[in-house]
């Protein structure tokens, strides 16, 4: 590979066949004690689209995706807001603002790297195009259903036997995140065997989610019982947004996030980061889903846990997806896997980081092109 040290480690070609072959579940268990740039095992042999299409094929069978896109997000709706009142902005500019600062988020439109599919596309085209060959699909939305599948699913060719809509109920107006709006959908998933779980804003890669799936997959076969109830794809980066922060033993510990008490930012310092893509063990999520509700939740005031943000009113405060993540930390079942690339980490929470974004999805593009052929429509034949 060309350069050194952790910046370099996920341009060279070799770490790139790594991620393939991972994708594709050519990757023995001997070769997942290594990590890329250190001790990983690389193949100079071509991955191929059929041997893709083929490990996919099998995994979806399996698996239920969930993508979250209910809702904007209070920093989104405010900078559109803020947009729109500039001052020197036209009235009719003022006007289609503050209408964007009313859809979700996912619905904004950007520039579509993907190859296929419109141009411009919806944020939210990512993230779900980057899982809709990993099994059935569930949307959890609060409303914008016809909206959705208009400017997002018939543009992308996303089959409609193959994804399904889940509501989530939002007390006083306000979802209680997105471990709550997961658990709203459990009789839509409840019956898989694994849950692949990404975000309507997050900038996405079809390869990160099908090598991570498959690691998951490849522990679990080899042991059940030792076997992770959680993997968590991260990548190594300066400006960890999301950090991770690992044990002497090199499991996780505690997640930086504003929602939770976990590890700060680390200054600048290399560390490990979440890119919004979670895997989890189904029977496991519902066990940690039955122990948080029991805990934490009450039917006359909602949820109340340690580190979450306060809600405006009476009815409790977010369940997140990370205090599921913590649960299974606590219990030593939850993994890293480093194999997203920097670029990954760049959700849209506000206007102002769209330009981020897209510059970052004409990177991750190779790994798309890579990845799909047939214009999109799937594997090729």
């Amino acid at each position: 590979m060309a350069g050194s040290g952790p910046k370099a480690r996920f341009y060279g070609k070799a770490v790139f066949n790594w991620r393939l072959k991972l994708a594709a579940g050519l990757t023995g268990l001997p070769e997942l004690t290594g990590s890329p740039g250190l001790s990983g095992n690389y193949s100079k042999d071509k991955i191929t689209s059929s041997a893709l299409r083929q490990n996919a094929r099998r995994l979806a069978a399996r698996t239920k995706t969930i993508t979250m896109l209910a809702g904007s997000g209070t920093r989104w709706t405010e900078s559109l807001i803020r947009a729109g009142r500039h001052k020197g902005a036209e009235p009719a500019a003022a006007a289609a603002m503050a209408a964007l600062a009313g859809e979700p988020r996912g619905l904004y439109p950007v520039r579509n790297f993907m190859g296929f599919g419109p141009d411009p596309v919806p944020i939210a085209g990512y993230a779900l195009a980057a899982v809709k060959d990993l099994g059935s699909h569930i949307i959890v939305v609060r409303g914008w259903q016809k909206e959705i599948v208009q400017r997002v699913l018939m543009p992308l060719a996303l089959d409609s036997k193959c994804w399904t809509f889940a509501e989530q109920e939002a007390p006083s107006g306000l979802a209680r995140g997105h471990g709550d709006g997961l658990y709203q959908a459990m009789d839509k998933w409840e019956n898989s065997d694994y849950l692949l779980v990404n975000f309507g804003g997050d900038a996405a890669n079809p390869v990160t989610a099908l090598a991570a799936l498959s690691v998951m997959d490849a522990l679990c076969a080899a042991d059940p019982k030792s076997a992770p109830d959680l993997i968590l794809p991260v990548c190594l980066t300066e400006t960890a947004l999301y950090p991770v922060e690992l044990g002497s033993n090199g499991l996780p510990e505690a997640f930086g996030h504003s929602k939770l008490k976990g590890a700060a930012s680390q200054n600048g310092a290399m560390a490990y980061s979440n890119v919004g893509l979670r895997i989890y063990r189904t029977a496991a999520m519902k066990e940690a889903m039955a122990h948080i509700r029991s805990k934490y939740w009450k039917a006359d005031r909602g949820y109340n846990i340690p580190g979450n943000a306060c809600a405006p009113d009476d009815n409790g405060g977010e369940f997140a997806l990370d205090n599921a993540d913590s649960y299974f930390a606590k219990r030593k079942k939850a993994r890293i896997l480093h194999v997203a690339r920097p670029e990954e980490q760049s959700p849209v929470k506000k206007l102002e980081d769209i330009a981020a974004f897209e510059r970052n999805m004409a990177i991750l593009s190779g790994d798309w092109s890579s990845y799909y052929s047939n214009n999109g429509r799937g594997f090729e034949k």
